[in-house]
């Protein structure tokens, strides 16, 4: 029957989501966190490594886990995750063919 009115479940790993973000939350703060966007976190195993998350069915943009880490990362507040340099040093610059195929562009428009 539809319309399914059945909330999804996800099992999502508490490393997963430090990972993503970058940060090392503990188990309280993704629940705040994740109370904050709607999510409801259901289970957390015997480790506290793996959580299950009931998104609600108002949630139709949570299809995966990136997406609840996603909103944790939003609850979280983008800009109070501290800012690190990367361990490598890169120097970006546009590929010489790109370059000239833009060139070339600009010439024939």
């Amino acid at each position: 029957m539809y319309p399914n009115l059945k909330a999804s479940q996800f099992d999502v790993e508490l490393d997963y989501i430090n990972r993503t973000l970058g940060l090392s939350l503990d188990v309280e703060k993704v629940r705040q966190c994740a109370e904050k966007m709607g999510l409801i976190i259901k289970e957390v195993s015997d480790d506290s490594k793996r959580l299950k998350v009931e998104v609600p069915v108002t949630r139709t943009d949570v299809m995966h886990a990136c997406d609840i880490a996603e909103d944790i990362g939003i609850a979280f507040g983008y800009n109070n995750i501290p800012r690190d340099f990367p361990p490598t040093n890169t120097v970006g610059k546009q590929i010489p063919l790109h370059k000239f195929s833009d060139l070339i562009r600009a010439e024939l428009a």
